[in-house]
């Protein structure tokens, strides 16, 4: 079976995990990098060309989409949706999930648990919306963007007015939460495929970081994830119409709370600390994805 694996970064773990297991299990990989594409539109007629050879062949698109890649990597997701190839995961939800408060406002929507969140175009409006939410200190996150970067953590008013006036005037969008931390409360990640949790760990800062990411010398732990959690991890994944992904929760006395749905999660960390083959399991319901596709 031909795989294609749309990732500008060939060398990247999990790009290079992916491959590693469609050989192995005697299937022909290829990783392409999105921006290598030129879609052509003719009417009804419809053709994908990377490096000006026609690619309609095929048999499963794997999007490994970075917030880099993300924008056009999606166009060349809907094309290949529209040529009828089968995609691991469909394009809509993908640009839906890499949009930290559209993912919110989606699983809102479905009745799952997400922390109280808001985002003002003003300044103008802060203090309401903080009066409306929680406490101090708040923290304060890009819509779009991974590892933790552009995160702050906020713990007065000034500071909280400062910031978004800052990012109002830069025309940068932000959701604004409470941080939620203390005793008790478990930062975890789960690794959804198929309708199916096949992985967790927990997520670990690093002393003196209030961000947990991995790049942030944040590190994994083993973890037995409560079942309401495994619950929460599938249901969101569904939710945000995906078929893989990460989902990055806190658990708390009053049960999960859902930070994001990532829909091309790295999992380096947690193959490493769970000993489980994540890409292997990815590959399967890849192949197996595509043979239901090709069934009469």
């Amino acid at each position: 079976m031909k795989i294609a694996i749309l990732s500008r970064a060939a060398q990247n773990h999990s790009t290079r995990r992916l491959t590693e297991a469609a050989h192995s299990a005697g299937h022909v990989p290829y990783v392409l990098n999105p921006f290598g594409f030129d879609l052509q539109i003719r009417g009804k007629d419809k053709r994908i060309y990377y490096k000006g050879v026609p690619v309609e062949d095929y048999d499963v698109i794997v999007p490994r989409l970075s917030a880099a890649t993300a924008a056009y990597g999606s166009e060349v997701v809907h094309h290949f949706e529209w040529v009828g190839i089968p995609v691991i995961n469909r394009a809509t939800p993908i640009t839906n999930a890499r949009n930290k408060f559209r993912t919110l406002r989606i699983l809102a929507a479905q009745g799952l648990p997400v922390p109280p969140s808001f985002t003002v175009g003003s300044a103008e409006f802060l203090d309401r919306a903080v009066g409306d939410t929680g406490d101090y200190p708040f923290l304060m996150k890009p819509f779009h963007g991974t590892h933790g970067d552009g995160f702050l953590l906020l713990d007065t008013r000034a500071s909280l007015a400062s910031a978004v006036g800052a990012m109002c005037d830069l025309h940068q969008d932000y959701v604004i939460q409470p941080f939620i931390n203390g005793p008790g409360v478990l930062d975890l990640r789960a690794i959804v495929v198929g309708g199916r949790v096949i992985a967790a760990m927990k997520r670990v800062a690093q002393a003196g970081e209030f961000r947990s990411n991995i790049h942030r010398g944040g590190y994994g732990t083993t973890v037995e994830l409560p079942a309401q959690c495994i619950e929460t991890a599938i249901s969101a994944t569904a939710a945000m119409g995906l078929v893989v992904a990460g989902v990055d929760m806190l658990h708390t006395a009053d049960g999960p709370l859902i930070l994001e749905v990532n829909p091309s999660p790295g999992f380096e960390e947690i193959e490493t600390v769970t000993g489980i083959r994540i890409a292997e399991a990815i590959i399967a319901f890849a192949v197996n994805h595509s043979k239901k596709h090709q069934d009469p």
